[in-house]
């Protein structure tokens, strides 16, 4: 009896609640179905401009409803081809209902012509792989060069994305030096001043073609599994 009681108590209770609808007030204004933008960009989502050529965006296609919106999309994202490095292009669209979707493209601005430049960098050990991971090498000046990831953003950028800005490094910084006959040695390994890579790698077979601006390390990580790094620009 007292459960009957206390259940058509809170019944009451919750029935002005159950019962209250919106006021014309709260929904004017309002469609009753609302419809988002579809997004899909022409052509990849990472790509290369050259240094110092204008940057031709491949732009977006939006839909709404069956309907092409796309001179709605707002784009946003300054990509500054006199400088290397990456930069993101924003693509957004809001519907009537203030409802906004988005896509972004990632553009790397390469140097062509050395071998001081940003790579999109892809790694794999054993059965994980990664990809499009934002690769710098920057000439010393003293005939060697800078790597910011010899790992090729395996842990930096794969694994543990996001982890640099609360302090932790998983970035391998190396020192490279490139041959006449385009060969590459990898002189030093930056694994004494990071916590994580108290090992650096062995064997490190290195190819680099010119022509393509494609670098290779095949590298003994301490286990039967090789670890590749290829990096692309």
């Amino acid at each position: 009896m007292k459960k009957s009681i206390l259940f058509a108590s809170l019944l009451a209770l919750a029935a002005p609640t159950l019962l209250t609808s919106c006021s014309d007030d709260e929904s004017e204004g309002k469609s009753r179905f609302t419809y988002y933008a579809i997004l899909e960009m022409n052509g990849d989502a990472y790509v290369t401009s050259p240094l110092g050529q204008a940057f031709a965006d491949p732009g977006c296609v939006a839909t709404m409803a069956g309907e092409d919106v796309s001179d709605q999309i707002i784009t946003t994202g300054d990509v500054n081809t006199g400088k290397l490095g990456f930069y993101t292009v924003n693509y957004s669209v809001t519907n009537p209902d203030g409802f906004s979707a988005s896509a972004s493209r990632t553009v790397a601005v390469v140097d062509k012509n050395n071998f001081a430049s940003t790579y999109y960098g892809e790694s794999q050990y054993g059965t994980r792989h990664y990809f499009h991971a934002p690769i710098t090498i920057v000439d010393n000046g003293d005939g060697t060069y800078t790597i910011n990831d010899l790992a090729g953003g395996f842990y930096s950028y794969g694994r543990y994305p996001g982890y640099d800005a609360y302090g932790y490094d998983f970035f391998l910084e190396a020192i490279l030096k490139l041959n006449p006959d385009n060969t590459v040695e990898v002189v030093e390994q930056g694994h004494k001043n990071s916590w994580y890579w108290e090992d650096p790698f062995e064997d490190i077979k290195t190819t680099y073609d010119p022509a393509t601006g494609t670098i290779t390390f095949d590298m003994d990580f301490g286990s039967a599994a090789r670890f590749y790094v290829t990096l692309t620009k």
